[in-house]
């Protein structure tokens, strides 16, 4: 599970905000990358990319005569997009957890078309034991040579594809 300080997605976006205070700031190629980063994060339809497609620095007379130092409304409308990405990535729920869980429920499907639930149940009880695995895989093959003692090479090949998909 990668964290804040170690996710990619969020190192880049914290970047292109470190980007945003350079001294000679380039607005025109700022846009450009950070739009390239925002395009392999979230995708070309995004939102966030939408958002920053429209969004324009205005060069005219009154905003370089502003001396209300209020600051570049430009920039702060930027960095607050960049803020809200890296909230989304941060919050975004571990795809590889959700995987694992989604591969597990499929197997546990595919072993209740050939197990009774006590089976499995106590198939279930072997895999959470705290003991070797090597004690546990002769446990699994003695259960399942005497639950299906003619079909187990069908089930292995169900739970393969399965799997494998």
């Amino acid at each position: 599970m990668t964290t804040p300080q170690t996710n990619p997605e969020i190192a880049l976006l914290n970047e292109r905000l470190k980007k945003l205070e350079e001294r000679n700031f380039d607005w025109a190629a700022w846009k450009r990358g950070t739009l390239l980063v925002l395009e392999k994060i979230f995708g070309k339809e995004s939102i966030y990319v939408s958002e920053l497609t429209r969004t324009d620095y205005e060069y005219s007379s009154w905003s370089l005569r502003d001396t209300s130092g209020s600051g570049d409304p430009v920039k702060a409308s930027c960095r607050e997009l960049l803020q809200i990405c890296i909230t989304d990535v941060t919050n975004r729920p571990d795809e590889n957890a959700a995987a694992s869980a989604k591969s597990r429920e499929m197997t546990e499907t595919t072993l209740r078309q050939f197990l009774d639930k006590e089976s499995v149940d106590e198939l279930t009880a072997i895999a959470a034991a705290d003991s070797p695995e090597m004690e546990k895989e002769e446990q699994v093959a003695a259960l399942l040579k005497k639950k299906l003692p003619k079909h187990q090479g069908a089930m292995l090949g169900k739970l393969l594809l399965t799997l494998l998909k």
